[in-house]
């Protein structure tokens, strides 16, 4: 007798037993033939028992079933959503009115309507500085004097409750809070719109800092982006923008204030980039160890970093502070290796890692002694593909070089899905454009500001190319511009001379030689066999030549499904049109029969339909109908296809 985990007996039977029953299940059923007996002389002592292992617990355990895991869902009441939109609607109220009097003041300005706009986000707090920063991202929607505006807003927020920071912390961890922290400071060192962190030291002497979600921020983003439905239906509704001109826009913002939520994605990317960082050998970078036993959906604890913020350096270079530059020369800080190691790290991210750090602002870049730079907050990243990789690359150097030729060509593969268009007109406005931003580079650097050498203008003139000939802009490549940008703007704040193109150049020998010598551990592990190392490189050259070949040719000019579906959406838009107009023509007669009925009046169908008709409400409303859908019909006609 054995027992259950779950205290049942089990009753055994005897080995023979067992094997007896065994040989006649295997056996002894219809239709099989039993095997020819011997007797035990005759098989010798090839056959006995042999000692066996009892088994422990039940075979049932051996059943596997594995859980669906489901991304957690967040949800909003309707009528929390429509208290945001009334929210939503002062904020307006209170820009368009500043608006309305600097404009009678003849003081209006895009400049002035953009810092305006800050302002009000930042007064409505909360959700309204996360949608803000996220917006600023939209340089192919928004003017740039928006995003640069938008990308100032002040993440500061009154820290919630520090009772309720403990209870998701032990909530996180299953047990009380003290069998895992000797102590927490209940003063948070920084509280934004999602979380508050916190200062705190393991029971192991480990210090730490705790980052934890604000409680109901996830409701509210879900109201808030509700409410952005509401207005972008409302919009299309009215014919003020096309019909999905917004779709993607809201879905990727969506997917992206979800996955920061989430700090379980954070935490692995930080840990993914950390640990890739240290294999590639490149001791200058790389980001806080995160304690996974410890954190959660809503709770991430990580190392605690001491250093300087980037901005801190920048400060002290720029205003030339006295005792800024005696805190760098005692933590043997130089801001010029700061920028090139900052420069080398984002290189890599793009070039060579998964994803890259797509929100590197000064608050997210800390500075060690001996020039090490640690990165943090990785609630935003982004990916390219290898097709989008090599474009990249051919865009820098081509830049370089003053190439404008293959920099418009790179361009067209960045902003691919590419819909039907005049393509040789695209090439040669790009590569006009191109021949002008080329000026500003070849100035020597005393005589521009640091700005004028960002790739800012470069990168606003492939966004102004798209915006005239109507070409898409897809999120990761946003988020690489926007990411470009603020390492452009830090690594040149910091040393004025520097030249992004030579320490591009620099990077790619440096990532070059990693590579050569990763190939020769390899030959050195499979013997020295230089001849099996050669073969492989030269398949991975050929899969990669095909591989390009086959992007370029199947890659199509102009395509016959943009007119059909163009064609299928206005005739659809008529018949519902039709159909809508039949409804509320007959529902208008059945309420004429029945009004002149109450009062005793008997009404035939063709006189009903004379009222309805001549009615000029019903006149009103049928136009108004017939405008939306002809507008509808119109936008969606001059709308290129873009690969939905």
């Amino acid at each position: 007798m054995s027992a259950r985990p779950g205290g049942k007996p089990v009753r055994r039977r005897p080995r023979a037993a067992a094997a007896a029953g065994a040989w006649r299940e295997r056996y002894g059923r219809a239709g099989r033939k039993a095997p020819e007996r011997r007797s035990a002389a005759a098989l010798g002592n090839s056959v006995h028992s042999l000692p066996r292992r009892e088994q422990s617990g039940d075979p049932a355990y051996g059943r596997i079933s594995l859980p669906l895991m489901e991304p957690t869902r967040y949800r909003a009441s309707f009528w929390r959503s429509a208290g945001r939109l009334l929210t939503w609607l002062r904020v307006f109220a209170v820009y368009l009115l500043g608006n309305l009097v600097n404009r009678l003041r003849r003081r209006d300005t895009v400049e002035r309507r953009a810092v305006r706009l800050r302002l009000a986000l930042e007064r409505a707090g909360g959700t309204f500085v996360k949608l803000g920063q996220q917006a600023a991202m939209r340089i192919d929607l928004l003017p740039w004097a928006y995003c640069v505006e938008l990308s100032k807003m002040l993440d500061q927020m009154p820290p919630f409750p520090f009772e309720q920071a403990l209870a998701a912390i032990n909530a996180t961890l299953g047990r009380p809070w003290q069998e895992v922290f000797a102590v927490i400071d209940p003063v948070p060192v920084g509280s934004a719109s999602m979380a508050c962190v916190y200062q705190a030291k393991l029971k192991d002497g480990a210090q730490v800092v705790v980052k934890v979600r604000r409680p109901g921020i996830a409701e509210a983003f879900m109201a808030d982006l509700t409410v952005m439905d509401w207005l972008a239906r409302l919009a299309e509704l009215l014919t003020v923008t096309r019909p999905g001109y917004t779709r993607n826009m809201r879905q990727e913002l969506r997917g992206i204030l979800l996955d920061e939520l989430n700090f379980k994605n954070e935490a692995r990317f930080q840990d993914i980039f950390r640990r890739n960082a240290k294999r590639y050998g490149r001791p200058f970078f790389t980001a806080p160890r995160v304690f996974f036993e410890h954190s959660g959906e809503a709770v991430l604890v990580q190392e605690f970093i001491q250093g300087l913020w980037v901005w801190e350096v920048m400060a002290a270079v720029e205003q030339k502070n006295w005792e800024g530059r005696q805190l760098l020369q005692a933590m043997q800080i130089d801001p010029a290796v700061v920028a090139r190691n900052i420069l080398w790290a984002s290189f890599w991210s793009m070039e060579a890692h998964v994803f890259f750090h797509a929100d590197p602002h000064p608050a997210n870049i800390l500075i060690r002694a001996n020039n090490e730079v640690v990165f943090i907050d990785f609630g935003s990243c982004g990916s390219f593909n290898n097709q989008q990789r090599m474009a990249l690359e051919q865009m820098v150097l081509a830049m370089r070089d003053q190439d404008v030729e293959t920099m418009a060509r790179a361009t067209l593969i960045l902003m691919e899905p590419i819909p039907p268009v005049d393509l040789p007109a695209l090439i040669k406005e790009t590569q006009e454009e191109y021949l002008r931003v080329l000026h500003t580079f070849n100035t020597p650097a005393q005589y521009t500001q640091y700005w004028e050498r960002t790739s800012a203008r470069q990168w606003l003139t492939m966004i102004r190319i798209a915006q005239k000939f109507k070409l898409p802009s897809n999120l990761h490549m946003l988020r690489m511009i926007r990411a470009t940008l603020l390492y452009d703007s830090i690594v040149l704040r910091l040393d004025n001379r520097l030249d992004r193109y030579y320490e591009y150049t620099a990077f790619m020998k440096d990532l070059a030689e990693i590579v050569k010598q990763k190939w020769r551990r390899r030959a050195k592990e499979n013997g020295g066999d230089g001849v099996f190392v050669s073969l492989e490189e030269a398949g991975q050259a050929l899969n990669d030549l095909l591989l390009r070949t086959q992007t370029a040719l199947g890659r199509p000019i102009v395509t016959l499904g943009s007119t059909i579906t163009k064609s299928i959406f206005s005739a659809s838009v008529l018949v519902r049109l039709t159909g809508r107009v039949a409804v509320m023509t007959v529902l208008a007669m059945l309420g004429v029969q029945v009004w002149h009925a109450a009062a005793g009046e008997a009404v035939p169908v063709a006189q009903a339909f004379q009222v309805v008709i001549g009615s000029r409400l019903y006149q009103a409303v049928l136009l108004g109908a017939v405008i939306l859908n002809a507008r509808h019909i119109i936008a969606r006609l001059t709308d290129p296809e873009v690969g939905r």
